[in-house]
């Protein structure tokens, strides 16, 4: 017999729970499903609260078709940007998921989703790389130092036999502590470099995470062969590289172009939907070729979709049931 009420569920027990190579795979069947029409997205898409200073609040949700789970990730940003402020410790969860049973309507779960969504974003990044990038890949520029940069490495070493990682960042200190920190954990080679043309000399794979507020890498700089995966706030690409590729690729073109690079790039005509090549989904669902040669060189936007979370969320619940973590509020 389930029991009654709501698991809560730590940033802590979480971390316990989710197992990173899992994340990857959960991860893949979200974007197949999302390729193959297996999602119900929530409308409107976002519900925001948007004071002009501050925290602001956003709620995105969806419901997943191939499971009896709907739900919401509730996330609190600042007007300024980022998740963070140094000034004031958190007293609580900034981010929240909130998982629902829609053959019941209850509300199943609430799961601080810090740490399960900076997986999630990296169990993106990785599975878009084992799709778009060459086989033999083995070295890594990671462009950004902060959270996400962090999160994601130690997913892609779960899929990739890293030889080595280039790190560069706004500040010496963030990427010298990035290379000391995770090359100690993770047993991987990182070199941290002062600009992003050197991380990318010779690089197979790139991964961009920054806050950037103005583009910093250059067309000319991407080599034969590279693929290039872009999760960044705003754009961190020059326009060329939007044109200039073999393939420009996103993960959900209608969800994609509100960002703010393709939205004035599509304004400007600069852009059109004839310029993508495909979404990340239609390729993990073999509509269409992914990689078809070692010299193309591939570009992703991606923005992280909701149902990629929402089954993170799923499985770390029914895992958390399975293994008795968690707190159940009375009902």
């Amino acid at each position: 017999m389930r029991q009654t009420g709501i698991l809560y569920l730590s940033n802590d027990e979480v971390k316990g729970l989710l197992d990173l190579g899992q994340a990857i795979e959960i991860t893949e069947q979200a974007l197949r499903d999302h390729g193959e029409s297996r999602v119900i997205w929530s409308k409107p898409e976002d519900l925001a609260i948007k004071p002009d200073h501050g925290w602001q609040s956003w709620v995105t949700g969806c419901a997943l078709v191939s499971r009896s789970i709907a739900g919401f990730r509730f996330r609190s940003i600042k007007a300024e940007g980022g998740s963070r402020d140094p000034s004031r410790a958190a007293q609580g969860p900034r981010r929240i998921l909130i998982l629902t049973d829609r053959e019941g309507g209850e509300v199943l779960a609430i799961m601080d989703e810090d740490w399960c969504h900076a997986v999630r974003t990296g169990a993106a990044a990785t599975v878009a790389c084992r799709t778009l990038a060459r086989k033999d890949s083995s070295t890594l520029a990671m462009l950004g130092a902060g959270d996400t940069a962090r999160a994601t490495l130690p997913v892609m070493a779960r899929a990739f036999h890293l030889k080595e990682v280039r790190v560069t960042s706004r500040t010496p200190q963030s990427r010298e502590s990035y290379a000391k920190e995770l090359g100690e954990q993770l047993a991987v080679a990182i070199r941290p470099v002062d600009t992003a043309e050197a991380a990318l000399q010779g690089a197979d794979m790139v991964i961009s995470a920054t806050t950037t507020s103005r583009p910093f890498v250059r067309e000319e700089w991407l080599e034969e062969g590279v693929f290039v995966y872009s999760i960044g706030k705003h754009q961190e690409m020059e326009n060329a590289v939007y044109k200039k590729v073999d393939k420009f690729v996103v993960d959900s073109w209608e969800h994609c172009k509100k960002k703010s690079d393709l939205d004035r790039m599509l304004k400007e005509k600069f852009l059109t939907k004839d310029d993508l090549y495909a979404e990340l989904p239609g390729l993990i669902a073999g509509r269409k070729a992914g990689r078809e040669s070692d010299r193309e060189r591939i570009f992703m936007r991606a923005i992280g979709l909701v149902n990629q979370d929402i089954a993170i969320a799923d499985w770390v619940y029914r895992r958390a049931l399975e293994a008795g973590v968690g707190t159940r509020l009375p009902f």
